[in-house]
């Protein structure tokens, strides 16, 4: 009986202190890393290290994802002292704007990624550099065996990533280092730009995710993400933009999002804007 009432203790003294809560940034040093340290705004980026992958020619690709705590609040950190890699030799597209937590799939997996030679050491590191909600946060991208990634298919869950295509008849490209369309779309400020892309699954129904990864202003897609039946009609978003200048666009597909748990098997596409 005094376990049920301390319970019901607590529990009410949750319930009365839980506007503070929501209202008071959490230092990242004082932190208890469980549900409770999300917010509606206010908590940093969480920069993450997914994993790596063997490519054919002996190079391996370094994954990084990162976990924004804010479910309302999106945030931009440009390159610079607050959002970089720490050797300048090898190049990446890293993202700029940071969308609000994912509801279903918690995290942003794997959206951008570093290409190491073949003669890249087990004890080398890569370190991504994120500053944000005065924390300043960074996470060593490496090649040590235990953090080996299925890609593009894996063989234990049967699954493989979606190939993606910028035309109907060019060759897809499967998989997370994926694949840039370097020929700008032009648009206008304030005026729908369409954006599409052909995906090909065996599976008869994919996921697509659209993002804003980098550019000057804020982008609005009529949708955000949805599920669509592959190997027929591209899939599409409309996409507006607030401010001249050059965007990427982030297209992500997998099969399913409760896949992206498993870290396999998912496929990565950019797409340049630029907005007159």
């Amino acid at each position: 009986m005094g376990s049920a009432k301390t319970r019901l203790l607590l529990s009410l003294i949750c319930i009365l202190f839980m506007p503070l809560a929501v209202a008071q940034q959490i230092s990242v040093n004082q932190q208890i890393w469980s549900a409770d340290v999300i917010r509606p705004s206010g908590q940093p980026v969480i920069p993450l290290f997914d994993g790596w992958f063997l490519n054919a020619d002996g190079t391996r690709t370094l994954c990084y994802s990162f976990f924004n705590l804010n479910t309302e609040q999106s945030l931009t950190i440009p390159l610079g002292e607050k959002n970089y890699l720490s050797d300048d030799r090898f190049s990446a597209q890293l993202p700029t704007h940071f969308d609000p937590l994912p509801p279903r799939y918690r995290h942003k997996f794997c959206v951008f990624t570093v290409t190491v030679p073949a003669n890249f050491s087990v004890n080398e590191t890569i370190v991504w550099h994120l500053s944000s909600a005065n924390e300043n946060l960074s996470v060593p991208g490496h090649i040590k065996a235990p953090f080996v990634l299925d890609e593009p298919s894996s063989a234990g869950r049967g699954e493989i990533a979606p190939s993606i295509k910028f035309t109907k008849n060019s060759e897809g490209v499967r998989g997370r280092k994926g694949s840039t369309r370097e020929t700008p779309i032009v648009g206008r400020v304030g005026e729908a730009v369409e954006l599409s892309a052909w995906i090909e699954h065996p599976d008869e129904e994919v996921w697509v995710g659209w993002a804003k990864h980098a550019g000057p202003g804020t982008v609005g897609f009529d949708e955000i993400e949805y599920t669509m039946a592959p190997n027929g009609e591209p899939a599409r978003v409309q996409a507006t933009f607030s401010e001249p200048g050059r965007y990427l666009i982030r297209l992500q597909s997998i099969n399913d999002t409760a896949a992206f748990e498993f870290y396999c098997c998912h496929s990565n596409a950019y797409i340049n804007v630029d907005i007159n």
